[in-house]
């Protein structure tokens, strides 16, 4: 068991450091960095932009705050379901080493895992500069007059962070379940769902503004959570309840990652589709 464990643990950093030199080694680091952090600031900006635009000449600084938050730290289930659900493709296709991986002695659970890690610390670099240069943008050119509380309950901020990036590498892990029996869906597939979780999770505005019969929708996703026992633990909310169900949506969400992945698995095998190249 010893044993297992460490090899798994190997497994996991070879994994964080194979998606860092992945994602890269294309170019220099200040280029990647200025890259990596580009596309989350000019999200967060255009966003409100709009919540500013539409709300005419005065804009309430508390629901502006509210969804500044939702989307900023909305960038870790989009970064990560989209990198694992491209995933499938980078490995069979683009560099064909998915093969290889999978006759590794341990599962292709723990390779995901680590490439998940790799791009939740890239996500963290993204969220703090896009906090930084969003409430200087519109604190200095739209008078907005925002600022993060003093007294942030760090350690609940930290536990919504890890429980809420292992939530999302499950996610990712079924993104790449189905993409690996399927060919062309690594695109669409991660931007559908990244949609989806973002209309139904609460980012910019409360999912007490959807009609009933979706709110059921909201309170099922673990996103909507994470985002809530964010917010919580910066704005001073009780985080008790968000904490609970973020980490029983977690653990739901772990038993579907693991039973979808596994038939598939399987079925992938039958079916040939771990080394064979889609051609475009």
């Amino acid at each position: 068991m010893l044993e297992y464990a460490n090899i798994a643990i190997k497994v996991i950093v070879q994994g964080i450091v194979l998606g860092w030199k992945v994602e890269s080694n294309w170019t220099n680091p200040f280029v990647f960095i200025t890259y990596m952090v580009a596309k989350p600031i000019a999200a967060v900006i255009l966003v409100g932009l709009v919540i500013i635009i539409g709300s005419g000449a005065s804009v309430n600084s508390d629901l502006f705050l509210y969804s500044f938050i939702g989307i900023t730290f909305f960038i870790y289930p989009a970064n990560i379901a989209i990198a694992l659900a491209y995933l499938v493709h980078e490995d069979r296709a683009k560099y064909e080493v998915l093969k290889y991986i999978y006759v590794t002695p341990l599962s292709l659970r723990v390779y995901i895992i680590g490439r998940g890690i790799a791009t939740a610390v890239n996500s963290t670099i993204s969220v703090l500069i896009s906090i930084l240069v969003g409430l200087f943008i519109f604190n200095t050119y739209f008078g907005l007059e925002l600022s993060i509380p003093s007294s942030i309950d760090y350690p609940v901020l930290m536990s919504g962070v890890l429980i809420g990036v292992a939530s999302f590498i499950l996610l990712g892990m079924i993104l790449y379940a189905i993409n690996l029996i399927t060919f062309k869906l690594q695109y669409s597939l991660s931007e559908y769902t990244t949609g989806i979780l973002f209309l139904f999770s609460g980012v910019v505005f409360p999912i007490e503004m959807l009609p009933y019969p979706l709110q059921l929708v909201s309170t099922s996703l673990p996103t909507t959570h994470f985002l809530n026992l964010i917010r919580s633990s910066i704005l001073g909310y009780s985080y008790m309840d968000h904490l609970m169900m973020l980490v029983t949506t977690t653990l739901l969400l772990s038993a579907v990652a693991y039973m979808i992945l596994h038939k598939v698995e399987l079925k992938a095998r039958r079916k040939g589709t771990i080394d064979r190249k889609a051609e475009y």
